[in-house]
């Protein structure tokens, strides 16, 4: 009987990080959208939070990779396609967030949305996609082949 419950968890387990991981990477791949629409003033705005990293210079390059790293990053997510990499990509973009709203003075409240991201990224880099994934799909291919 524990066996059957082990198995039932692990479904119940892997569902649930197909979902996490389809509902951030629409987040990601909106907001990146979003950005990406918003074009090149965006784009330096977004990338103007490096300065409180000593990088002020190609703020609009720093925006754009930002950007890129939101919208194909949320992308890969959702079909669970090099999860790893867009992971870190997140985690990367999360950090300078989080340190450009605690840099403005905002609370640990006006932070917890990028902190949160943060931590849901870390879990993804170090896990990977999960069962329901492409990575899970692909690597099944290439162990028939």
């Amino acid at each position: 009987m524990a066996n059957i419950t082990s198995i039932e968890n692990t479904k119940t387990q892997q569902l649930g990080l197909l979902i996490l991981r389809i509902g951030v990477g629409v987040l990601f791949f909106i907001f990146g959208w979003q950005k990406i629409a918003g074009g090149e003033p965006v784009w330096t705005g977004v990338g103007g939070s490096m300065k409180f990293f000593g990088i002020s210079a190609w703020p609009t390059f720093w925006g754009l990779l930002a950007t890129i790293a939101e919208f194909l990053g949320g992308l890969l997510l959702v079909f669970g396609l090099f999860t790893r990499f867009a992971a870190l990509s997140l985690v990367i973009t999360m950090i300078v967030a989080t340190v450009f709203k605690f840099a403005l003075g905002s609370t640990l409240g006006d932070a917890t949305g990028a902190i949160a991201m943060l931590l849901i990224n870390v879990f993804f880099l170090l896990n990977g996609g999960g069962v329901y994934s492409a990575d899970n799909f692909l690597r099944l291919k290439r162990q028939v082949a």
